[in-house]
């Protein structure tokens, strides 16, 4: 594949970011030093980042096919007290599934934040939209997502029907290459790989 120095942009889609829940793993008092002076607090970690998607077999498709995650969970959310912890009424259908990730990229183990998918109807949720014709929008969500394989994940993102905002293209001291493509429900993704690095999986 012969990767180009300079961006590669489609004109923007009217596709809309989804909102997104962001859950925070707390660790325990004085789990972590902190530093002379600071003030002792709690230590958070990101611990899964929710989506609230329009098609949860099109998401999961593209997160697992496209970019290597693994289904960890799938299942009908039927509470009452979770459908309010998520904004929702009691007779909301609501589907969640949760991805996961764990290899050896760039010759280290990663273990990536998880990724929740949420599909709710009766009704569904109105799409968000950004103004006029605004590439970026204060408030919406970018991820990066270190990858082994680009090559790989750029021909399965083609293969899908993707919109591809920047096509594979390597950083100006050749370290890095980069592309950036938008989920099926707008999320900005940058994947990135380090080529002179080893990895596996």
């Amino acid at each position: 594949m012969s990767v180009p120095r300079g961006p590669s942009r489609v004109p923007r889609a009217a596709a809309c970011v989804s909102a997104l829940t962001i859950v925070l793993c707390l660790a325990p008092a004085g789990a972590v030093a902190q530093a002379d002076g600071d003030p002792q607090g709690p230590v958070s970690v990101l611990s899964r980042m929710t989506l609230l998607v329009r098609d949860l077999e099109a998401s999961k498709r593209f997160y697992t096919y496209a970019l290597g995650y693994e289904v960890r969970m799938d299942r009908v959310i039927e509470r009452a007290a979770v459908k309010t912890l998520m904004g929702l009424e009691g007779d909301q259908t609501v589907r969640f599934a949760v991805l996961a990730s764990s290899h050896v990229i760039e010759g280290k183990r990663r273990e990536g934040a998880g990724i929740g998918l949420i599909q709710v109807g009766n009704p569904a949720p109105p799409v968000m939209t950004r103004p006029g014709d605004a590439l970026l929008a204060s408030g919406e969500a970018m991820m990066a997502v270190r990858t082994s394989d680009i090559e790989t994940v750029y021909a399965r993102l083609q293969e899908l029907g993707a919109r591809i905002l920047v096509h594979p293209m390597a950083s100006s001291d050749g370290s890095e290459i980069e592309l950036v493509v938008h989920d099926p429900d707008g999320i900005r993704i940058h994947v990135v790989q380090r080529p002179d690095q080893a990895s596996g999986h």
